[in-house]
């Protein structure tokens, strides 16, 4: 038996990953039958992601997976650059046991998924990533409003655009110049290391979107 947590973690995965679409009428019979769940967890489980931003609900209509415009999408994304270089900073700072070797370890992923175009996977390793970091600032407010950005939606709703045109050991290398400050006890080069790392990812996706922030200015 799924119960509402689990539930809940099931459909913002399905959301995350594009398996339950923008603006798709979320059937509540059809979600019940497909996780094996009653429908009272089920509603509790959608209520959530109301309140998250991720589902909406029309009076006396249905309940829709929101379908975030493309300047929404971008915004999202920008985020990363407010909150990135103070949690790797603080990583630094804390630098927890196995911390860098996991970093690594992804790095060697992305270099793998990049040679066989798995864009999808490397957007889902370049994200484990970042959220390692940011879990490993110890700073719960911080990671809790990380989470609360949904920055996971944002490779999906641009189409991975902003991994595709990269040379196979760039998006790695980009990732190492991050690992080896912190590796080295450099909490000023490493949050230096992932303003200049965002910012490049979120002027590629502003050039995709064709929607200029004016947060690099």
């Amino acid at each position: 038996m799924i119960y509402a947590d689990e539930a809940y973690r099931k459909l913002k995965t399905l959301i995350y990953k594009g398996k339950l679409r923008p603006g798709q009428r979320l059937v509540e019979r059809q979600l019940a039958t497909r996780l094996k769940i009653s429908r009272i967890p089920l509603r509790e489980s959608l209520a959530r992601l109301e309140n998250e931003g991720l589902v909406r609900t029309i009076p006396n209509s249905a309940t829709y997976v929101e379908d975030f415009p493309p300047r929404q999408v971008l915004e999202m994304y920008s985020m990363r650059l407010l909150l990135e270089p103070e949690a790797t900073r603080l990583a630094t700072v804390q630098q927890p046991a196995g911390l860098v070797g996991k970093l690594r370890k992804l790095c060697g992923q992305m270099t793998k998924e990049t040679k066989v175009g798995d864009w999808a996977r490397l957007d889902q390793t370049d994200y484990e990533f970042h959220y390692a970091i940011v879990e490993a600032s110890k700073h719960s407010l911080l990671l809790r409003s990380y989470e609360n950005c949904h920055i996971q939606i944002t490779g999906i709703r641009s189409d991975y655009n902003n991994l595709k045109h990269l040379p196979v050991n760039a998006t790695a290398k980009d990732h190492l110049a991050i690992v080896d400050c912190i590796a080295a006890g450099d909490p000023a080069g490493a949050a230096r290391a992932t303003h200049e790392h965002v910012a490049r990812a979120l002027r590629a996706m502003e050039t995709h979107l064709g929607i200029d922030l004016g947060t690099q200015k």
